[in-house]
């Protein structure tokens, strides 16, 4: 059979429901019309089904303007912008070295509040409390050696007075008597000092008029004469006394 006729077969079966086909071609020039429409709808098939292949492939071939033709310079890559940093990660040990400080610090202010912070909560009973101090007073009346041991066994020493506002609060407080004070000559004579080693402060003396008069009174008293004072004595002399400390923690 001759291959011409195979293809128009096929042709009018498929697409005309034609018979056979000596009934459908009668003539050469008819059959040759029919192979070449059967040839160029082959072709439109085959391209249909190659761009369902594509699309189904590549969804945005379809939508992609025509790319401009590469040069044979190849172009740059774009520039990623420059990150920003943070100082603190720009410095690695920074960390490191802040735990360090922090521990440090920390134990520093536990320091200061287990020992330093103890002086500044309150008083042993039948003590009175001014500022950061506390006082007691003493009604035996003793020697001013025998004092100062008395407030030293009571881890506290004789009165020291740094202020007019302390000196007032004392006078307010205490009867009018005579007191041993921590106040007392240096061995030469020649100047006053305080028993806790605290500078004497002329400035801040609260004297009675013409005290003190007698080199050969070495002792301080807090004493009573119309008016509050100090006034120097003998130190075997017999009087009450003050007792000083720095607050503490109960």
């Amino acid at each position: 059979m001759d291959k011409t006729y195979v293809g128009c077969d096929f042709y009018c079966a498929v697409d005309l429901g034609a018979g056979p086909i000596s009934e459908v071609f009668s003539s050469h020039s008819s059959r040759k019309a029919h192979l070449r429409r059967a040839e160029y709808l082959l072709n439109m098939t085959t391209e249909i089904t190659y761009a369902e292949e594509k699309i189904q492939n590549d969804p945005q071939s379809l939508d992609i303007p025509n790319e401009p033709k590469s040069s044979d310079t190849p172009s740059e890559a774009p520039v990623a912008p420059e990150e920003k940093r943070n100082p603190l990660q720009s410095k690695p040990d920074f960390h490191k070295l802040l735990i360090p400080f922090l521990l440090i610090l920390l134990l520093a202010v536990s320091f200061f509040i287990a020992f330093v912070g103890k002086k500044w909560s309150c008083c042993p009973e039948n003590w009175m409390s001014f500022g950061s101090n506390c006082y007691f007073i003493s009604t035996e009346e003793t020697t001013w050696e025998k004092s100062k041991k008395n407030c030293e066994g009571m881890q506290a020493h004789l009165l020291v007075i740094n202020s007019k506002e302390e000196q007032d609060f004392i006078t307010k407080t205490v009867n009018k008597t005579t007191y041993f004070i921590g106040l007392l000559r240096s061995q030469d004579r020649s100047h006053w000092q305080w028993i806790d080693q605290t500078p004497f402060n002329t400035s801040i003396s609260f004297w009675l008029p013409g005290e003190p008069n007698d080199i050969n009174e070495p002792c301080g008293t807090l004493h009573f004469n119309n008016k509050w004072g100090w006034n120097d004595l003998r130190c075997d002399r017999q009087h009450r006394s003050i007792c000083k400390m720095m607050k503490y923690s109960s």
